[in-house]
């Protein structure tokens, strides 16, 4: 039995179109001895098994540009009760806000995720660029949680990462709940700064926030103290197994009694699961 009930806050299924993303098609990252058989196989049925031997109770689906988002219908009505979806929300799109209310405020996604400093969309931008703010003040008007890729590689530019750029959109949005993938890093300290003070910033650096990158210090030291409520678990699937991250979080130094706020508490509460 799994010793610790967990949300998983990045986990890219073997379903539909994420077979045509990166992860599951790349010999760099099949290769490794941590990538998980489910995604080598591209299996629904070992995933659901990891998934239950590791604790995983739910898993967010974090949806890109460029997927098939009627995937996310027929996702939940396969595995209504494991998965919950963020709809990719493109600020170039022809009309974002009508995206918003089509796929989360009238469809069945729960989140809306945006990658505004990667260069997957179209014109990479600063988090507080003037495009993003009518997705920002749409998702804080209708209650949706907002997941922002920010942090990592694959940005258009590391100034993008900033921590600068989401202080000034949590100082503007103060009743929007922004978490933050990959957890800003490389600036660790810096966005543990953002977060502790504003109360709508959430952290999950997810495969950061192990000891083969450095800075990870920073997390951990927030984890067990003044953030310990702000830190939300994601594992990357399939970038590492599930059972390898999980294995990651309980051993790199987080207070014992603080593991279940970071692997389930803390986004049970952003979901309204308690």
């Amino acid at each position: 039995m799994a010793k610790y009930k967990i949300i998983d806050w990045r986990l890219r299924p073997p379903f539909g179109s994420f077979l045509k993303n990166k992860i599951f098609n790349d010999p760099n990252f099949s290769a490794a001895p941590t990538y998980p058989e489910s995604a080598r196989q591209f299996s629904m049925d070992l995933l659901i098994n990891e998934m239950n031997e590791c604790g995983v109770e739910i898993g967010m689906v974090p949806f890109r540009k460029g997927q098939d988002q009627g995937d996310i219908g027929n996702l939940l009505d396969a595995y209504s009760e494991r998965f919950q979806c963020m709809a990719h929300i493109d600020p170039y799109a022809e009309n974002p806000i009508k995206d918003i209310d089509d796929l989360i405020v009238e469809g069945r996604a729960k989140c809306a995720i945006i990658e505004p400093g990667q260069y997957f969309i179209k014109k990479p931008v600063p988090a507080n660029d003037k495009i993003l703010y009518p997705i920002y003040e749409k998702c804080q008007a209708e209650n949706i949680v907002l997941t922002i890729t920010f942090g990592g590689l694959y940005c258009e530019e590391l100034e993008l990462y900033n921590p600068i750029f989401i202080d000034k959109v949590a100082k503007d949005f103060p009743h929007l709940k922004m978490v933050l993938t990959h957890g800003g890093w490389p600036y660790t300290t810096e966005i543990c700064h953002v977060a502790y003070q504003r109360a709508n910033v959430y952290l999950s650096p997810d495969c950061y926030f192990t000891a083969l990158h450095p800075g990870y210090q920073s997390y951990v030291t927030a984890a067990n103290n003044v953030l310990q409520d702000k830190f939300i678990f994601g594992s990357v699937y399939p970038g590492y197994s599930l059972a390898v991250c999980i294995d990651n979080f309980v051993n790199i130094g987080v207070k014992p009694e603080i593991l279940p706020k970071i692997f389930y508490h803390n986004a049970a509460k952003l979901l309204g699961l308690e």
